[in-house]
This record gives structure tokens, C-alpha cells and sequence, in this order.
């Protein structure tokens, strides 16, 4: 049902039914002890033969939902927009912290299952592997968002 369960919103980004999300009914009392909802989490990508550089990052909010941002401009208030961003939800309730992302793919769409630890200022997300990807990690940076770049809520 994964496939046939999803929607595109006005941004063409994929919105599946949160039901599929094994991870979304997380009640951890401590959870803003752990996750900052006020900040993003961003790595630097330089492509060869592209000017300029580009940004993927993490936004936590509240109720378990995260948004992953792909070549998000950080100088415009609008790139911040849950809606333009992947859809997901992370749990800080087991011994690992963990994120599930929708992505549509050419073999259709499917959830990424990745781990993650934030230490002082620094996401540290583990890909796990699957018939999508490679194991890896990657290291995101914290950056503080200023009230005006806090009024977007997540579509999901």
C-alpha cells in the first residue's frame, strides 16, 4: 500500500500516509532535552562543475515530525517550508534514536531507517542499510533560526 497510499502536495513533494511510519506514536516525556525544535541541522555540499554551495538539512518539530531538506537556500525564508521538504518522524523512545523519511525513487517509493545522536552542536545520522542504500554516516551542523524563519508547521 506504500505506493498507492501516497499524495504530492503543492510542491510535488510525496505524502504518504503516516500510518506506514512504524515510529511516529512516540511519547517521550524528555524529548526537548534531546531534540532542539528552534534550530536546523545542515551539511554543505559543493558538486563539481555547480557554483556555489549547496545544503541538505534536518528540521525537528513537535508530535515526532521531522522534515529532511534537499538543496534548501538557507538565505530564503520560504526554502524553510516543511511543505518543500521530505516527510518523516523520528523517535527518541528506544536505546537508538531513530528517523524514517519518505522518498520516491525509480523503483518507486520507499522509507529510509536511519539512526541518530546529537552531540553538542552536531546531528550525527546513520543510513542503515537497505535494498535502497548504503550504510553511512553524515555529520550536520547546528544552526539557530531566528523567530521569523520559525512560523512554517509541518503538511503531515
Amino acid at each position: 500500500c506504500f505506493t498507492s497510499c501516497a499524495n504530492r502536495n503543492e510542491y510535488g513533494i510525496i505524502r504518504p500516509n503516516k500510518i506506514r511510519f512504524s515510529n511516529k506514536n512516540c511519547e517521550d516525556e524528555k524529548v526537548f532535552e534531546k531534540i532542539d525544535t528552534s534550530v536546523i541541522y545542515l551539511t554543505e555540499y559543493k558538486w563539481p562543475k555547480k557554483d556555489g554551495i549547496q545544503y541538505n538539512g534536518y528540521k525537528f518539530y513537535s508530535e515526532n515530525k521531522v522534515a529532511y531538506f534537499i538543496n534548501v537556500k538557507i538565505d530564503s525564508l520560504k526554502a524553510l517550508n516543511p511543505k518543500r521538504a521530505q516527510m518523516g518522524f523520528y523517535s527518541t523512545c528506544s536505546e537508538k534514536n531513530n528517523i524514517q523519511i519518505a522518498y520516491s525513487g525509480p523503483s518507486g517509493m520507499f522509507k529510509s531507517k536511519k539512526e541518530f545522536e546529537i552531540i553538542n552542536d552536531t546531528l550525527f545520522v546513520t543510513t542503515l542499510r537497505s535494498p535502497q542504500a548504503s550504510q553511512g554516516i553524515r555529520k550536520y551542523y547546528k544552526r539557530n533560526l531566528k523567530a521569523d524563519e520559525l512560523i512554517y508547521e509541518p503538511d503531515w
